[in-house]
């Protein structure tokens, strides 16, 4: 008798989950101000026209299309959010996970701490 097992895994990620435990609503947006700062939480799909990678906005203004109105970062907080990029955009080769993006400021404003505790240096070999 041969058994057949669904791969169907029931765990869903908790970042998925607002604070109530309801399941977090998607909303699909585009970078919609000059300066924007988000964190890359997994690897870009391509779709037809785009690239789509699920972020955590810290700092900017998103625009959804679907809805036709602006959201600030802190309003996207209770939606589990994915970013859209056009195919032709230098920011397509950025999009990996654990990036950090920051789009619209110059180097001068932008401050990297290094961990070399555990190993994360500032690239010298020491």
């Amino acid at each position: 008798m041969v058994v057949l097992k669904s791969r169907f895994d029931k765990r869903v990620k908790k970042d998925t989950f607002n604070k109530n435990g309801k399941r977090k609503e998607i909303k699909y947006v585009w970078v919609a101000s000059n300066k924007a700062i988000f964190l890359v939480t997994a690897e870009a799909k391509e779709s037809k026209y785009s690239y789509s990678a699920p972020i955590i906005p810290l700092h900017g203004i998103y625009y959804s299309s679907k809805d036709r109105k602006k959201y600030t970062a802190k309003e996207l907080n209770d939606y589990f959010v994915v970013l859209n990029v056009r195919k032709d955009d230098q920011l397509v080769y950025y999009l990996k996970k654990g990036v950090v993006v920051i789009i619209g400021y110059s180097e001068d404003n932008v401050l990297i701490v290094y961990d070399e505790e555990n190993g994360e240096g500032n690239g010298s070999d020491s």
